[in-house]
């Protein structure tokens, strides 16, 4: 019997280690442990996939605890090897990551080599980069990306549009939208709300928010709260509607949001009356760089020493 059993084992460890290094990863993340031991046996042993995909359990935190130092060591390895996700991944975490694993430099290192070898997202990323530091070379990657209809590239490629060519930049912003760009859906809002590149739509406009909204895009999140409270795009006046979309926002480190959402607790309009929470979102708006957080600071300070309403 335990030879029996000895040889069941044996066949099912070979199935595992049979299959794509993909569904490895895919059982891993849903706590597999047996398929992720296989995942990182397949990595050890130097197959290239295997090693971007355990870099990804890293980065997530899905089936071993989260390392953005591990991260970087798997996707190193296959990125050494050619792989461009892998690649794209390193210049992700370089440029995102804070303390000692923050690195610019390094971030544009990567995204190049991996926009080099034709992958659309590093190429939108390299070109982001560049534009912010005025280099003509942005450009060519943003095109480069649009041209393959990557999101973030036609994106881009949108708003260096706007100034020149509001109906062509409406264009690409579109089609990001459509393929679910937040960043596109909340400037295409924008223009159908003004008119500018197209003909002036408040439906369109509160459709595109909302979208952008619910993909958790910091600046259309408080623009809809605005809307609720001042009964903008065809909406009725709504403060409770307002104060959670100010909140949704305000969580992000929207300095805009966490000033009027200070302003709502101090006046109990779509909240409870709440000085103390008043104080405390204001206190963050000024240290994000509000600039009428500091001249409210005080006031609101003042709340707490009036006898608590009824």
């Amino acid at each position: 019997m335990i030879r029996i059993a000895l040889v069941v084992a044996l066949l099912a460890a070979g199935v595992v280690m049979a299959q794509a290094p993909a569904e490895l990863a895919r059982r891993a993340m849903h706590g597999d442990t047996v398929a992720r031991k296989h995942l990182e046996q397949l990595a050890e042993s130097g197959d290239t996939l295997a090693e971007h995909y355990l870099g990804q359990l890293y980065l997530a935190g899905r089936g071993v605890r989260r390392s953005e130092a591990q991260a970087l060591e798997w996707f190193g390895r296959a990125a050494a090897k050619g792989d461009a996700a892998s690649a794209h991944n390193l210049g992700v975490i370089r440029e995102r990551a804070t303390g000692a694993l923050h690195d610019r430099d390094e971030a544009i290192r990567w995204y190049r080599f991996a926009a080099e070898r034709g992958f659309a997202p590093s190429q939108a990323n390299l070109g982001r980069l560049l534009a912010a530091d005025n280099d003509p070379e942005a450009r060519q990657w943003i095109e480069k990306a649009a041209a393959q209809k990557n999101p973030r590239g036609l994106y881009l490629l949108g708003i260096l549009h706007l100034e020149t060519d509001a109906s062509r930049a409406a264009q690409l912003l579109a089609q990001a939208a459509e393929a679910k760009d937040r960043d596109a859906q909340y400037r295409l809002a924008l223009l159908y709300g003004a008119g500018q590149g197209v003909e002036k739509d408040d439906k369109l406009a509160m459709q595109w928010l909302r979208k952008a909204a619910a993909q958790r895009q910091a600046e259309a999140q408080y623009l809809l709260a605005a809307a609720y409270s001042r009964g903008l795009y065809g909406l009725s006046r709504n403060d409770i509607e307002a104060a959670d979309w100010l909140r949704r926002s305000a969580r992000q480190g929207n300095a805009e949001a966490q000033y009027a959402l200070a302003n709502a607790y101090a006046e109990g309009r779509g909240v409870t009356y709440d000085p103390n929470e008043a104080l405390g979102w204001i206190q963050l708006a000024a240290k994000n760089g509000h600039p009428q957080a500091a001249a409210a600071l005080e006031r609101i300070r003042g709340l707490l020493k009036k006898p608590a309403k009824p």
